[in-house]
């Protein structure tokens, strides 16, 4: 017959450790010095690099029913975790001003550029081109619709 499963406390111990483990390396991952770089001097200016950090970090363990005889037959645990950076931007310090320097990620830009592109050509088509059947809208209906 199968009991309330029970989780034996060399196992929940293992879990905590590894837990602990893992949270105080997320945590030193995520210090000032992950986010802003060492400061370098170029002539009369002070340029300080600036990341953004992403954390995350999943775990889990269980075990089998209890058997008759108090034994807990199977069990397991595991964990999972990614950090990641990048650049964002650079604070430039001259004697005049302080000012930020946006990084582009050209990338994520020509991704977001062409899904639009792709989002709004398929819509268009769709609205030209109708359902199986129909005669889609004329180009002075869809003109209309656009500037109302």
């Amino acid at each position: 017959m199968i009991e309330e499963q029970k989780v034996s406390q060399p196992r929940r111990d293992l879990a905590e450790q590894t837990v602990e483990k893992v949270m105080s390396r997320l945590v030193d991952t995520a210090k000032v010095d992950a986010v802003f770089g060492h400061p370098v001097e170029r002539g009369n200016a002070t340029v300080i690099p600036c990341s953004e950090v992403s954390v995350g970090f999943g775990f889990g363990f269980g075990g089998g029913p209890v058997d008759e005889k108090g034994n807990q037959p199977g069990g397991g645990a595991g964990a999972g975790g990614s950090a990641r950076g990048r650049p964002i931007a650079a604070i430039v310090v001259t004697q005049d001003n302080v000012r930020v320097e946006p990084i582009m990620d050209l990338t994520k830009v020509a991704l977001a550029g062409m899904t639009t592109g792709t989002f709004m050509l398929l819509w268009l088509l769709r609205l030209v081109r109708g359902t199986k059947g129909e005669k889609g809208p004329s180009f002075s209906k869809l003109k209309r619709a656009i500037e109302s």
